[in-house]
């Protein structure tokens, strides 16, 4: 099992921007990164988060085991309601968050070559151009 370690990724700018995150530990939902910024954010409730779950499953009637891993990311935004009228501004609340599971369900009897397949399917499909872009981007339906 690997131990949690910080998280590169770069975000979908047109120049890209690295973005780091931290763990932070784990808790029933598996393990949780925010993004470390520098400074530290004023409200860390606008901090992106990453979170990783694993679930192993065994079947009893049928001697088999499969297994679930379950990956978030959450992308809030902030904003400020109201003004600094009586001498201070109010704190940012959060305003909406873009939030993406993804879920792979993998059973025991699966190899190695299949699960890297699988992944690597999801991650061309995800960064690919074309209708999927469009569906993920622009929101356009699929017609």
């Amino acid at each position: 099992m690997p131990a949690a370690s910080n998280i590169v990724i770069n975000d979908g700018a047109t120049t890209p921007v690295a973005h780091t995150f931290s763990p932070i530990g784990q808790d029933a939902k598996g393990v949780w990164w925010y993004e470390q910024t520098n400074p530290a954010l004023a409200n860390a409730l606008g901090a992106k988060r990453l979170g990783i779950k694993v679930v192993r499953i065994m079947d009893r009637q049928r001697l088999t085991g499969s297994a679930k891993v379950t990956i978030t990311v959450q992308v809030p935004t902030l904003e400020t309601l109201g003004t600094n009228d009586s001498g201070f501004t109010p704190p940012p609340t959060v305003a909406y968050v873009n939030h993406v599971r993804c879920e792979f369900d993998f059973p025991e009897r699966g190899n190695l070559q299949e699960r890297k397949d699988t992944r690597a399917f999801i991650a061309a499909l995800t960064s690919a151009t074309g209708p999927i872009l469009s569906i993920i981007e622009n929101m356009n339906p699929v017609y």
